[in-house]
């Protein structure tokens, strides 16, 4: 009998010696912000070749003092089947987006990608097989407390170059820069400028 791939993708993250969520997002209140919706996505935002992967985002949302709007924060975290090397694939991918810029910053004592478009925030991170992205509300920033507990779930592999740290789970050339190639990525239909927000 063949084990599904989910169960060996939950078997290893408790191997790693993390309780992850079942669902890999965090399906509770944080902070100040409710927890509002789970979805499983199959078209994830950064494919790699040969490397299997499912997304799973959560929406968190908060009331302003005067209650007329609603703040929005939201995770998304994509299980690939596979570690090495993910970090420098997803790195290839952020150097060809064209409409962000993508800046090495230090967050809850962990290293992190931030996606700067002008209005939506983005941080970005690889844990081992898992590549964790965070948004927070347009014009204002990612909530802190959401940044704490996706990177206490989640612990950064990349170093302040925005690398995979050596010995990390996901260090290692990725398959453009194996081939000595510079390929036409493919940009995630979400993240192309003009895509709606």
């Amino acid at each position: 009998m063949r084990t599904p791939p989910l169960v060996l993708l939950l078997l290893a993250g408790t191997a790693c010696g993390r309780d992850l969520p079942p669902r890999f997002v965090v399906e509770r209140d944080v902070g100040d912000f409710a927890y509002r919706r789970y979805q499983r996505v199959l078209d994830v935002e950064f494919p790699v070749p040969e490397n299997p992967a499912e997304g799973h985002t959560a929406t968190y949302v908060q009331r302003t003092r005067d209650g007329r709007d609603v703040i929005l924060a939201t995770a998304f975290v994509t299980v690939y089947e596979q570690a090495p090397s993910l970090s420098s694939e997803v790195r290839d991918r952020l150097d060809e987006l064209g409409s962000y810029d993508v800046v090495v910053e230090k967050n809850e004592g962990e290293w992190m990608w931030r996606l700067d478009s002008g209005e939506l925030p983005w941080l970005l991170w690889v844990s081992g097989r898992y590549l964790v992205k965070l948004g927070g509300p347009p014009g204002g920033a990612i909530p802190e407390e959401l940044v704490e507990t996706y990177a206490d779930l989640y612990p950064s592999d990349l170093n302040e170059h925005g690398r995979a740290r050596e010995g990390a789970a996901s260090h290692g050339a990725s398959a453009a820069s194996d081939e000595g190639e510079d390929p036409e990525l493919e940009m995630p239909s979400s993240l192309r400028e003009g895509a709606p927000q």
